[in-house]
């Protein structure tokens, strides 16, 4: 998680959607990183609301004056990346690693509670269900969201604050199955409709 609240926003690190990357060129505005073990690097906006912007109000930043933002990936593509990462070289031999697993067992795996993925949905959404965040973006528009973070940044600060690839998952070539697709989209039913609702920019009825 990166929090800005002086320059008006905190990004929540959900998880394989470019976080490392974001912290790597973000981190360097912020007045608070969390990093290092997961609950902390990519806590949720439940667990945000609870427990940091509190903190952060303590010290000046009340909640009303920056906006939470996040990206979601397309589940097929998210659950692909987290495949490739847990086949690097460095945890061959673990119980993650997944280097001799092809695709589809990954994803039988994760259907049947074997491997345990949470969804990504429930990084950004409240008690009730719905969206808690302020913004909510799409992985694939990656774009728009560097350009608001830019925005708030200001133009001299946002040239110093160019995003480069980090924590690249290792290349494996695969197909995905209509049957694949169709687990896939079954197992994340809520995150499928998370992101097929997503307009980019504001969410309204926050």
């Amino acid at each position: 998680m990166i929090a800005a609240p002086k320059y008006g926003f905190v990004v929540l690190a959900v998880p394989k959607s470019g976080s490392t990357a974001l912290e790597a060129a973000f981190a360097k505005h912020a007045q608070l990183v969390t990093s290092g073990p997961h609950s902390l690097k990519h806590v949720g906006v439940q667990g945000f609301e609870r427990d940091i912007a509190p903190l952060l109000d303590e010290h000046g930043y009340p909640r009303t004056g920056y906006e939470v933002a996040a990206l979601v990936r397309d589940p097929v593509s998210w659950m692909s990346s987290w495949w490739r990462y847990r086949s690097r070289p460095g945890i061959v031999g673990t119980a993650t690693y997944t280097g001799e697993m092809s695709f589809d067992e990954f994803v039988g795996r994760v259907s049947t509670g074997e491997i345990d993925l949470p969804s990504q949905s429930s990084y950004v959404t409240g008690p009730d269900g719905a969206p808690g965040v302020d913004r909510l973006y799409r992985y694939e528009d990656l774009d728009d969201f560097l350009a608001w973070l830019h925005e708030c940044l200001g133009p001299k600060k946002a040239r110093k604050s160019q995003l480069k690839q980090r924590n690249v998952s290792p290349e494996r070539q695969h197909e995905v199955s209509a049957a694949t697709r169709d687990l896939v989209e079954e197992v994340y039913a809520a995150d499928v409709a998370l992101h097929r609702d997503v307009a980019t920019g504001r969410l309204t009825g926050r």
